[in-house]
């Protein structure tokens, strides 16, 4: 397994987006990723 490091500028940013989070912050990164790459496929299929 590869692990990465996120950096967030905009502490703002960072604060609001784990405010509304449901899960652990790797889990909610990862669900966002997948749903970015079905858009993506579907926009190209």
């Amino acid at each position: 397994m590869k692990k990465y490091l996120l950096l967030v500028e905009d502490e703002r940013l960072w604060e609001k987006f784990k405010g509304i989070i449901n899960k652990d912050i790797n889990s909610e990164i990862i669900e966002m990723i997948r749903e970015k790459i079905e858009k993506r496929g579907k926009k190209n299929g």
